[in-house]
C-alpha cells in the first residue's frame, strides 16, 4: 500500500502566489488593449489581435501554474510511504489440487475462485518478498522455488484447471515438503512463512500436525485456508467432501500463524489482505521526493522561460 503527505505543509500557502499572478496577468492585458486601441486603423488593430492566438496564452499560462505548483509542493518536502518488510521474507504457497477443487459451492468452482484470489495476492505482494509455489494432493511437488520473480508464480498458477487435479489430499506432506524447500539457503534474520491452502481433510502422507511441529521447531509460521461452504459439496462419483477445520486451526495455532475460512471469492481477498500485514510483517516507511518535484518544477520554469521569449514572445 502507498501513502502520499508532506513533511511541512504549511509551506502549502505559498501556492498563493497564484491568484497574485491571475491579477497581473489580466493587468497586463488590460494594458496591452489600451495600447492596441491606440491604433489609427480597424484593419491594423484587427491585425495585431488575431497575432496573439488564445491557444499561446492558455498554454503559457497552464505551464506556468504547473511550474508554480510543482514547486510549491517541493518546499513542503513531500513524501510516499511505503509498505516493506520488517525483515526478508520467503514464502511458499502449498496449494491443494485434489479432485474436491472441483466442487461449485463457489462460482465458478473452488478451483478458479482460489486461482484467481492467489494471483492477485501475488500481484500486491512486496517485491522484495521471495515466493514459491507447491500443488499437492495424494503426494506433493514444488512447482517454483521461492523467487522474486513473479512472473513464474503466477504462469504456473493461472495455467491450473479441473484437468489438472488429482486424487487424495496429503496436507502433513504439503507441509513437510514445503519446509524443507524454505530451508534451503535460510539465512539467519529471514522470515518463512506457509500458506496452506487446502478444501479437504488429509487422508494420505504424513500426519497434519506432525508436520506442524517440525514447522514450529524450525521457526516456520503457517497460515491456513479453509475453502468451501459448511455443508460441504459433492464431486465426481457422488463424494460429499468436508473440511476437517479443527486440524487446520491446530496447524495454525501449534506454528504461530492464523486459520481463515473463505467461502467466496470476496472471504479470499479480505483474507489475502489481512495477510499482507499478519504474514509479511510490514511497515510503513517514508520516502522523500523533493528532488523529483524540484527537477520537475525547474524543467517547467526553463520551459517557461524559452517559450515566453521565443515561441510566445507576441503574446507579451
Amino acid at each position: 500500500m502507498y501513502g502520499f503527505g508532506f513533511e511541512w505543509p504549511w509551506a502549502l500557502v505559498l501556492i498563493l502566489v497564484l491568484p497574485l499572478f491571475a491579477y497581473y496577468e489580466r493587468y497586463f492585458s488590460v494594458q496591452k488593449r489600451v495600447k492596441a486601441a491606440k491604433f489609427s486603423r480597424i484593419e491594423l488593430l484587427e491585425k495585431a489581435v488575431s497575432e496573439t492566438t488564445d491557444y499561446k496564452r492558455k498554454t503559457f499560462v497552464i505551464l506556468f501554474v504547473m511550474a508554480v505548483l510543482t514547486g510549491v509542493m517541493a518546499s513542503a518536502r513531500p513524501y510516499v510511504s511505503i509498505e516493506v518488510p520488517v525483515s526478508p521474507v520467503k514464502l511458499m504457497l502449498a496449494f491443494d489440487t485434489s479432485i474436491s477443487m472441483e466442487a461449485a459451492d463457489m462460482e465458478p468452482n473452488r478451483l478458479i475462485a482460489a486461482r484467481d484470489t492467489a494471483v492477485e495476492f501475488i500481484k500486491k505482494a512486496p517485491d522484495s518478498i521471495r515466493i514459491g509455489l507447491e500443488y499437492f494432493y495424494g503426494s506433493s511437488y514444488v512447482a517454483v522455488a521461492p523467487t522474486e520473480d513473479r512472473h513464474k508464480v503466477i504462469s504456473s498458477l493461472s495455467k491450473l484447471e479441473i484437468t489438472d487435479l488429482y486424487p487424495g489430499t496429503a496436507i502433513g506432506s504439503a507441509i513437510d515438503a514445503a519446509v524443507n524447500t524454505l530451508s534451503i539457503d535460510r539465512q539467519e534474520n529471514n522470515t518463512l512463512v506457509i500458506i496452506l491452502l487446502t478444501d479437504g481433510e488429509s487422508n494420505q502422507g504424513l500426519l497434519p500436525l506432525s508436520a506442524a511441529k517440525i514447522a514450529k521447531n524450525e521457526k516456520i509460521k503457517i497460515f491456513t485456508i479453509g475453502i468451501g461452504s459448511h455443508e460441504g459439496a459433492f464431486v465426481r462419483g457422488g463424494y460429499l467432501v468436508t473440511l476437517d477445520e479443527g486440524t487446520l486451526m491446530e496447524i495454525a495455532n501449534i506454528t504461530g500463524g492464523k486459520y481463515f475460512r473463505a467461502k467466496s471469492k470476496n472471504d479470499f481477498r479480505s483474507i489475502y489482505k489481512e495477510l499482507r500485514t499478519s504474514a509479511f510483517s510490514l511497515e510503513k516507511r517514508k520516502c522523500e521526493i523533493t528532488a523529483v518535484l524540484s527537477g520537475i518544477s525547474l524543467f517547467l520554469f526553463l520551459l517557461v522561460v524559452y517559450l515566453g521569449i521565443s515561441v510566445f514572445r507576441p503574446i507579451f
